[in-house]
């Protein structure tokens, strides 16, 4: 029987909880925010949450290299390197691949041909615009987003962090209209200090009461820190 509610708690911190007690399965997550805004960070704390949990996980960064991605976790307290070894999860850096300008258009079928990234019981791709803003075909887009959601009926969660900047309205349409828990990450002013925000513009399948914006930080060797009071 597939698991409804895929569980991300970790101790000291909330996040599950405004979230409605974890990720239900079969969920395509967009986390849609400008640079700055909070994408990565919030990713690395689901994936370190799911993993500690007892899921498998994949994770693709167009971002960091292997090395620098392990750095980066350690540097808020999420030791990735126990399950890099046990292979529960299985990070792929296209940060390479992405600099190179003869293997533009091919990202979307590179990731399809990967049965290993899918097995996994989440599969996140940080940052997913990155990819896409290379990709000229949009039947290509739309073929990769049919086939996440026959992933999704699986049980499997999916997870894509995207800037609106790097992509077409149209484009962001199409993941919008795909994704069944789409979060909103803005900066605001708050109290005289810059204030890091995760709106939940639409959560279907919600198994539990959630929050629908959820205020946040990060703190060096902590990790995210979910904030007691509202940002407005």
């Amino acid at each position: 029987m597939v698991e409804e509610l895929l569980k991300i708690e970790l101790k000291g911190d909330e996040l599950h909880r405004r979230l409605g007690g974890g990720i239900p399965a079969g969920t395509i997550m967009l986390i849609e925010g400008d640079r700055g805004t909070g994408k990565s960070i919030i990713s690395q704390r689901l994936l370190y949450g799911f993993l500690m949990n007892g899921y498998t996980s994949s994770y693709i960064s167009s971002q960091y290299t292997t090395v620098e991605y392990i750095k980066q976790m350690m540097s808020i307290s999420y030791d990735v390197i126990p399950f890099l070894i046990r292979k529960k999860l299985v990070f792929v850096s296209l940060y390479p691949l992405l600099s190179g300008v003869s293997e533009e258009r091919k990202f979307l079928s590179r990731l399809l041909g990967e049965p290993r990234l899918w097995d996994q019981d989440v599969i996140i791709i940080d940052s997913f615009s990155s990819v896409l803003s290379r990709e000229q075909d949009v039947g290509a887009v739309r073929n990769f987003l049919m086939y996440i959601k026959r992933l999704s009926s699986l049980g499997k969660v999916i997870i894509l962090t995207a800037n609106p900047e790097e992509l077409s309205r149209d484009v962001m349409f199409l993941l919008e209209e795909a994704s069944t828990l789409l979060m909103r990450l803005n900066v605001r002013v708050f109290g005289g200090d810059l204030k890091n925000s995760a709106t939940i513009v639409k959560y279907n399948n919600a198994k539990g009461v959630f929050q629908k914006i959820i205020p946040f930080r990060v703190e060096p060797r902590v990790g995210l820190v979910v904030e007691i009071a509202a940002v407005v």
